[in-house]
C-alpha cells in the first residue's frame, strides 16, 4: 500500500440524511417527510434491548429544530447550510459500495465502469483488486450471499452556526432523484454566483411522486436559496468573501482536497456500514417493492431467478442472510 497516494477529505463531525424507520414488512425501511443530523458516535441501546447501537443525535439539530420552519412542520425540514467547496464536482458525489454485511466490513467501491474490490491473497494478505463495476443491479459478487451493495450519495457542506469552520457534515443518500436534483442545482448556482462558497442556500425536504411509485409521494432532498431573491443572495456572498479577503483568509479549499477520493481503494475504509446500513434496506412503498414481493424471499441455499425489482429485492435478501455462510473468498478475509 502506497501510503503517499490516501485521499485527504475534510474532516466530517456529522451526518445529515433522511429520517427513517422500520417498514411494514422485515428487511424494509420507510422514510419520513423529515431529516436527521447524526453524530459519528453510537448511542447505547436500552438495557436489555436487543436492538444495535445508532447514531446518536448531534447537538446542532436541537438549535435547528427551534427554527420557525422545522417548529411549524414539528420536524426537522430545513436547514441552513453552506458549501465548503467551491466546485460542484468537488462538493457532490456518488458511488456503489458493498460492505459484508454479517461483520460490516467494507468489500467493494465502483462507479458503474470500475471498481476497486478487496481480496485475499495466497498469503491471506488483503490486497485491491481492479475489476469491472457493472451496478449492484446485475453484479454478481453483490449477487452472493452476505454481500450488500447500493448506490451512495455524500454532499459536503457546513451548517450555518456550526461551531468549528474546519469541519463538515455530511449529507448522505441513496436516492438517486436526489443526486440528479442537487447536482443539477449545484451546477446553477456555481455559475450563476461565479462559485459556490458562501452563497446562503438551505436544504430542504421535497415531495415527488411518479407512475413507478404508483402515484405515491416519496421524500427527496433539494437545495433552495436562503435569501429573499438572488440579488440579495449575491450580496451576501459577495461580502462574505471580500470580508475573507480582508482578514487574510485562503477561502478555496478545492485545491488542497484536489483528487477524487474514488482514485484511492483506501478511502472505501472511510465508510462504517451501521452509518449507512439503513441505506441497504429497501424502501417502502411501491416504488421499490410492492406488498406481495416484500413477502416473498427466496430461501438461504435455494435461490433462484431474481424477481424484476432485482436490485431491492438482491440487497434486502443480502441483508436478511446476514448470518448465512459466506462464500470462501469473504471467510478468509476474517483469518
Amino acid at each position: 500500500m502506497n501510503l503517499n497516494t490516501i485521499a485527504i477529505t475534510p474532516f466530517a463531525q456529522g451526518i445529515i440524511k433522511v429520517d427513517s424507520e422500520e417498514g411494514a414488512f422485515p428487511g424494509t425501511i420507510k422514510t419520513k417527510p423529515s431529516m436527521v443530523v447524526c453524530a459519528r458516535h453510537h448511542q447505547a441501546p436500552a438495557e436489555g434491548s436487543a436492538d444495535m447501537p445508532k447514531l446518536a443525535a448531534h447537538p446542532i439539530q436541537e438549535t435547528l429544530l427551534a427554527t420557525d420552519a422545522n417548529k411549524q412542520a414539528g420536524a426537522l425540514v430545513e436547514i441552513p447550510v453552506r458549501m465548503f467547496f467551491n466546485r460542484p464536482d468537488k462538493s457532490l458525489s456518488l458511488q456503489y459500495k458493498a460492505y459484508a454485511t454479517d461483520t460490516g466490513a467494507p468489500l467493494c467501491t465502483g462507479d458503474g465502469k470500475d471498481a476497486s474490490r478487496i481480496t485475499v491473497a495466497g498469503d491471506h494478505t488483503q490486497t485491491f483488486t481492479s475489476v469491472p463495476c457493472p451496478g449492484a443491479e446485475v453484479c454478481a459478487f453483490a449477487q452472493q450471499s452476505g454481500v450488500a451493495c447500493r448506490r451512495q450519495m455524500k454532499m459536503t457542506v457546513q451548517i450555518e452556526g456550526q461551531d468549528d469552520s474546519l469541519s463538515v457534515f455530511e449529507v448522505r443518500s441513496s436516492s438517486l432523484n436526489s443526486y440528479r436534483a442537487l447536482a443539477a442545482q449545484l451546477k446553477m448556482l456555481h455559475l450563476r454566483f461565479g462559485g459556490l462558497r458562501h452563497v446562503p442556500l438551505k436544504l430542504q425536504m421535497w415531495q415527488a411522486s411518479n407512475a413507478a411509485s404508483q402515484y405515491e409521494a416519496f421524500d427527496l432532498l433539494r437545495l433552495c436559496i436562503d435569501a429573499p431573491s438572488e440579488a440579495e443572495a449575491m450580496k451576501q456572498a459577495k461580502v462574505a468573501r471580500e470580508q475573507a479577503q480582508a482578514d487574510g483568509l485562503v477561502d478555496v479549499m478545492d485545491e488542497l482536497f484536489e483528487g477524487s477520493t474514488s482514485s484511492d481503494p483506501m478511502a472505501l475504509f472511510s465508510d462504517d456500514f451501521q452509518l449507512v446500513s439503513d441505506f441497504y434496506a429497501v424502501e417502502q412503498p411501491a416504488r421499490r417493492r410492492t406488498a406481495d414481493h416484500a413477502m416473498t424471499v427466496t430461501p438461504v441455499g435455494k435461490r433462484g431467478p431474481a424477481p424484476a425489482d432485482t436490485a431491492g429485492n438482491l440487497i434486502a435478501d443480502a441483508v436478511r442472510m446476514a448470518g448465512a455462510a459466506r462464500p470462501a473468498e469473504l471467510e478468509s478475509m476474517q483469518a
